[in-house]
């Protein structure tokens, strides 16, 4: 649907319309709007899931999420009530130019949440690796194999929290108007946030050789 709308209001004039009639340009704006409000509402529902997403985290995405569904909604009644063209085309326009559901807004969201993610296994998995290395102490000394593997554990999670610390902050404050000159900033996040996900897998790794050791 997305190429069919874009089609329609690219389209130069009457002569070089994509659609027929008023109607068919309508349903198919409409149906790009609709798709978009669902997956927005399948956004605030992933958010609303993810328990370590942090507060000002989530009370932030909450206020952007809400007012592009709304502003979509009302969007909708502004595009069924045209009576050219024209009009429709200009409008139609707008679903992609005012909100960026799909470039910014989504995206965005989803690099956050997982992004949280990471930060709260990493700085849990610091935690097992201070415990860790209290017990050590007590013990007086570890084998080699469980002391790389705790130094190891304690630099791929710092790595992580590195890599996925500055994700929400980066994002959190990119605006639909700033595309596409926000769209390197969305493009570091993920690799940022493939490397902090790549370090959390080594030191989940690393946890687990911890464990073993210690049984």
């Amino acid at each position: 649907c997305l190429l069919a709308c874009l089609a329609l209001v690219a389209a130069p004039g009457l002569a070089g319309a994509q659609v027929a009639t008023l109607a068919e340009g309508k349903a198919l704006c409409d149906t790009a709007i609709t798709k978009r409000v669902t997956d927005l509402a399948a956004v605030r529902r992933l958010l609303d899931a993810a328990t370590r997403v942090g507060a000002s985290d989530r009370a932030t995405l909450d206020g952007q999420i809400d007012p592009a569904s709304r502003g979509l909604t009302t969007l909708k009644g502004t595009i069924d009530a045209d009576t050219t063209l024209r009009q429709l085309r200009l409008d139609c326009r707008t679903i992609v130019t005012t909100y960026r559901v799909y470039l910014v807004l989504i995206p965005k969201a989803h690099l956050v949440v997982a992004a949280d993610r990471v930060l709260a296994a990493s700085a849990a998995l610091n935690n097992v690796a201070t415990l860790v290395q209290g017990k050590i102490a007590a013990s007086g000394g570890a084998s080699g194999t469980l002391q790389t593997a705790l130094t190891d554990l304690t630099a791929k999670a710092g790595g992580a929290q590195a890599a996925a610390g500055g994700i929400p902050g980066a994002l959190l404050p990119l605006e639909a108007s700033g595309y596409p000159a926000n769209r390197p900033t969305l493009l570091s996040a993920r690799a940022s946030l493939a490397t902090a996900q790549t370090d959390l897998a080594a030191a989940l790794a690393d946890a687990k050789t911890i464990q073993a050791a210690l049984k």
